[in-house]
C-alpha cells in the first residue's frame, strides 16, 4: 500500500491517488508511477496549501484591472521587504505560480525561505515542496525533510502527513514505520482526509501500529464522510479483501467504487470496482468493469491478471 507528496497550489487541494486493493501509490517527481508493495506505503503528496481566491488571469483583465494589480504587487513586495511574513508567502506563491508575473522559482524560493526563516509553516511546506522536486534549488529529499519537521512540529497538519509519507519510503530520512504512524495520526486526529485515509493504510497492512483491519476501516470511513474520494476506493478494496466476515461486504463496495469511479476515471478504481462485482458473483460485470480499466492502462500486469481470473469464472459459468 503506497501514499503521495501534495503540490502546493492556492486555489484547491490535490488528492492522493489510491491505488488497486488498497495500495496508495507513489508517482516521482517526473510523473512516473513507482513499484508499488502489498506491505509499503509509497507516494508522497506535498499537501497544498490555500492562500486565497483564484484570480483572474491577466490577460482577462480590463487595463485598469491591470494597473491595479501591477501597483497591489509593488505594495505587497514593499511590505515583503519589510519583513511581513504573509506577505513573503504571497509573494513566494505568486512567483511559484506566475500569477500576474513571469514564473520565477528561484525568486519563489527567495521569498518562501525569508518566510520560513522566520518559522511560517505554510512557507515551510512550499519550501519542502520546491527541494522534493528541485524547483529554484537543487533537489535535495533530506532539505525537504528538515522543512516538513519544522512545519510539522508546529502542527500543521498536512506537513504532518508528508513527513509520514517521507518515513513510509525513507526519502530524506531513514525508512522508519513508526515515525511515520506517529506523525500520520497527529495528521488524522485534525481530521485531514489525506492523514486519515493514511493512517488506515497503516493499520490495513500493519505498518508502524498492529495490523487491524477493522481500525484501518474505522479511520477510511472517516475520510468517506468528508467525501475522500481515495478513501472511497481503500474502503471499498478493503471490503472486498478482509477475512473478517464483520467487514466484508461486496454489496456495499460495489457501491463506494461506484462513487469513487463517477468522481475519477482512474483504472484503478475500475480495478477495485471489477474485484468486488467478482465479490459478488457478477462476473460479466467484473470482465466489462476490468476491461475499461484496460483500455486506460493496457500494459498493467495486475488487470492482466485479474482479466483472466474473470474470463476464466464466466467461461466456466457457461
Amino acid at each position: 500500500m503506497q501514499i503521495k507528496i501534495q503540490p502546493c497550489v492556492i486555489s484547491r487541494v490535490r488528492t492522493p491517488d489510491k491505488g488497486a486493493h488498497g495500495k496508495l501509490r507513489l508517482r516521482r517527481p517526473n510523473g512516473q508511477t513507482m513499484p508499488t508493495h502489498r506491505t509499503k506505503l509509497g507516494a508522497l503528496l506535498l499537501a497544498a496549501a490555500l492562500l486565497g481566491p483564484h484570480v483572474t488571469p491577466v490577460s482577462a483583465q480590463s487595463s485598469e484591472q491591470a494597473s491595479s494589480r501591477k501597483k497591489a504587487l509593488a505594495d505587497l513586495r514593499e511590505i515583503a521587504y519589510a519583513g511581513n511574513v504573509a506577505a513573503q508567502v504571497q509573494l513566494g506563491v505568486i512567483y511559484l505560480t506566475g500569477d500576474g508575473v513571469p514564473k520565477d522559482d528561484a525568486e519563489a524560493v527567495k521569498w518562501l525561505r525569508k518566510a520560513a526563516d522566520q518559522d511560517n509553516p505554510v512557507a515551510e511546506r512550499y519550501l519542502a515542496e520546491m527541494y522534493f522536486k528541485g524547483r529554484g534549488v537543487p533537489a535535495d529529499p533530506a532539505e525537504a525533510a528538515k522543512w516538513l519537521r519544522s512545519a510539522s512540529e508546529q502542527g500543521d497538519a498536512q506537513s504532518e502527513y508528508n513527513l509520514a509519507v517521507l518515513y513510509t519510503e525513507g526519502q530524506g530520512v531513514p525508512r522508519n514505520v513508526k515515525f511515520a504512524a506517529e506523525w500520520m495520526r497527529k495528521a488524522a486526529e485534525q481530521n485531514l482526509a489525506a492523514g486519515q485515509q493514511g493512517l488506515g493504510v497503516l493499520y490495513e497492512n500493519g505498518d508502524g501500529v498492529p495490523l487491524n483491519p477493522s481500525e484501518a476501516a474505522a479511520w477510511y470511513k472517516k475520510a468517506v464522510d468528508k467525501n475522500y474520494v481515495p478513501a472511497m476506493n481503500s474502503l471499498a478494496s478493503l471490503m472486498v479483501t478482509t477475512r473478517e466476515s464483520s467487514l466484508h461486504n461486496p454489496q456495499q463496495a460495489i457501491a463506494l467504487a461506484t462513487r469513487a469511479v463517477a468522481a475519477s476515471g482512474n483504472p484503478e478504481y475500475l480495478d477495485t470496482l471489477a474485484a468486488a462485482y467478482f465479490a459478488d458473483g457478477q462476473a460479466d460485470k467484473a470482465v466489462e468493469t476490468e476491461q475499461k480499466a484496460l483500455d486506460r492502462a493496457p500494459g498493467n500486469d495486475a488487470y492482466q491478471k485479474a482479466m483472466q481470473k474473470y474470463l476464466a469464472a464466466t467461461h466456466g459459468s457457461h
